[in-house]
């Protein structure tokens, strides 16, 4: 094979790897992959989110309690909080769970 045959072919194989490594970042349907969920699917991200963002900060407290950064008064109050805002989201998942699913067919 010639240099310039091979020259070409070397080409043809790192365009090809590039545009392979590029496409999910120049794809039209690249955007927010939430527009993509159903209303109930938003619901149970968001009360996901809720929960574990609860559970966090239940778990910075717990540190900044051990640490001496905020006193028992507060953390005893913000910890009721806390578990109420990862109770209330809990019990969301746990009804969006018992609801049936009318955004598919059933099968």
């Amino acid at each position: 094979m010639s240099t310039a045959i091979e020259a070409a072919v070397v080409a043809v194989i790192v365009a090809t790897v590039v545009v392979a490594v590029a496409w999910p970042f120049l794809s039209p349907e690249r955007g927010a992959p939430e527009q993509a969920l159903s209303p109930r699917d938003r619901n149970r991200l968001e009360l996901m989110e809720r929960r574990d963002a609860a559970y966090a900060g239940l778990r910075d407290l717990e540190q900044d309690h051990r640490t001496g950064k905020v006193g028992d008064e507060d953390y005893q109050s913000e910890r009721r909080r806390l578990r109420a805002e990862a109770a209330g989201a809990l019990r969301g998942l746990d009804t969006l769970d018992s609801e049936p699913d009318t955004s598919s067919p059933e099968e």
